[in-house]
């Protein structure tokens, strides 16, 4: 599955700065975040978000990944000397998220261990629609416990929820778990992937 959401109508948007489990490990683009009482170490940031579990309140979701080249990097912000294999990467520039300030994170030799800027562009539900690539194709028990679960299937109508991993799914996985205000207008498969034509909705 290729690990991109494309904007098909613009949705109301804001910078933000991914921390927490975000920062340690990366995201993928389409990564549903909440709110984060963190400091901000960006000046362009409007919020600190981190990894939603798809419970409480749904900040959004962010539009692209950490801006590497690769889908999988050993890095963080957008240079490190860490050894940390962190989630994302993207080709996609984020021209909503950047930051004019930098930040630097030094080792105990006082060599640089990271530096940049860490601001993405975090889109407000239910606005605009998409194309996404990045869902859950497993259902909770099958990623718990692999042979205990079952496929996910999408329907066209179906409304949509996040996953403890922060991701679109079509199984609500609790009765905590919040409606993004999107459901499935369409799904379908082409060169990069299976994906889901997601819009806001209302009921």
């Amino acid at each position: 599955m290729a690990d991109q959401v494309y904007r098909l109508k613009d949705g109301e948007s804001m910078p933000v700065e991914p921390v927490g489990s975000l920062a340690d490990r990366g995201w993928l683009p389409g990564t549903w975040v909440k709110y984060s009482t963190e400091s901000l170490s960006f000046l362009k940031a409007i919020s600190a978000v981190d990894l939603s579990d798809g419970t409480g309140i749904l900040a959004g979701f962010l539009m692209t990944g950490p801006q590497h080249v690769q889908q999988m990097e050993s890095l963080s912000d957008m240079w490190s000397t860490d050894s940390i294999q962190r989630d994302g990467g993207d080709t996609k520039a984020d021209f909503g998220g950047s930051d004019a300030g930098a930040a630097w994170e030094v080792d105990e030799n006082l060599q640089i261990k990271r530096m940049g800027s860490r601001v993405v562009t975090m889109v407000i539900p239910p606005t605009g629609y998409w194309k996404s690539y990045v869902f859950e194709t497993n259902d909770l028990d099958e990623r718990t416990l692999p042979g205990s679960g079952s496929a996910l299937s999408y329907v066209v109508g179906e409304k949509l929820y996040v996953s403890n991993r922060g991701r679109l799914t079509s199984e609500k996985e609790s009765e905590s778990h919040t409606w993004t205000g999107y459901v499935i207008a369409a799904q379908g498969l082409d060169d990069e992937g299976s994906f889901l034509y997601t819009v806001a909705a209302s009921g």
